[in-house]
This record gives structure tokens, C-alpha cells and sequence, in this order.
């Protein structure tokens, strides 16, 4: 009995799953991941996410589902040097154009090879955040287009 009880609280010490920073944010498929995002029937308007409301022509219900933000230019960064509990400071943080005239704002490279201002930039999926329970939360993270452009 006491073995079982020793495997339980083994069990309930791991480590939890992934979770998303922020649920129906960003998915994935065979192209690669991507960032949820809304087409409206009536305009055509893009916005991130689906919503009730276009926020362009303000039609209700006509908001799709839509892949958006593979890949983009990076408008503008900083680097956040104290950043809230749970995330690793420092990390840098911008907005990035992408496809229908939607702008972003993700988590941006840091490293040696850090995207520049104007600067291509492919979506990738990574840790942003580790909560208290252990759980790590992922999210966007947009990196240097390989080749630079």
C-alpha cells in the first residue's frame, strides 16, 4: 500500500504539461505554426482572432477563421529588462506586420541573430513563460528569416 502511495506522490510532483499563454492564440499544422486570426465576410477586414464584431466595417457574426502571422516584418522592439513574475528578463518584445494588414505583438528574438527593424521574420512556438506550478505556457516567438530578408 505504501509503495502505491509513494508512486502517487511521484506522480504529483512531475512537472505539468505545456499550455498555451493564451487559449485559441496560435496553432499548427503541416505548414508550420500560425497565429489565429479573423477574415470578415462582409469587408474582407482581417483582425487577430474571430470576433463577434468586425472591427472595420462592424458587421456582426461575419468573422472566419483564418491562418494569419507565418511570417512578417518586424516594425518595432524593446527589450523588457524587468519583466512580471514567471517570465525570464530580459527578453525583447515588439510589434510585426503580417498578412491583411494586421500587426502583432509577440515575443522577438534576442539572441546573437536578433531580427532588425524592417527585417523579415517567421513565427516559431516557445517557451514565454513558467508559472509557479511548474506549468510552462508558450506562445509566439517571431525569429530572423533564414537568409536574412
Amino acid at each position: 500500500m505504501a509503495d502505491g502511495a509513494n508512486k502517487q506522490r511521484a506522480a504529483d510532483r512531475q512537472a505539468p504539461a505545456d499550455a498555451p499563454i493564451w487559449d485559441g492564440l496560435y496553432g499548427s499544422d503541416a505548414d508550420g505554426p500560425y497565429i489565429e486570426g479573423g477574415r470578415c465576410a462582409a469587408c474582407g477586414g482581417m483582425a487577430l482572432g474571430v470576433r463577434e464584431i468586425c472591427p472595420h466595417c462592424h458587421a456582426a457574426q461575419q468573422m472566419a477563421p483564418v491562418k494569419i502571422g507565418r511570417r512578417g516584418t518586424l516594425y518595432t522592439a524593446t527589450v523588457i529588462h524587468q519583466g512580471p513574475e514567471g517570465f525570464a528578463a530580459p527578453y525583447r518584445v515588439g510589434y510585426v506586420d503580417v498578412e491583411g494588414g494586421v500587426r502583432v505583438f509577440a515575443h522577438i528574438d534576442n539572441g546573437s541573430a536578433k531580427p532588425a527593424l524592417g527585417q523579415g521574420v517567421v513565427l516559431t512556438i516557445a517557451k514565454l513563460r513558467q508559472r509557479q506550478d511548474g506549468t510552462t505556457l508558450n506562445g509566439p516567438l517571431y525569429v530572423a528569416t533564414p537568409g536574412g530578408s
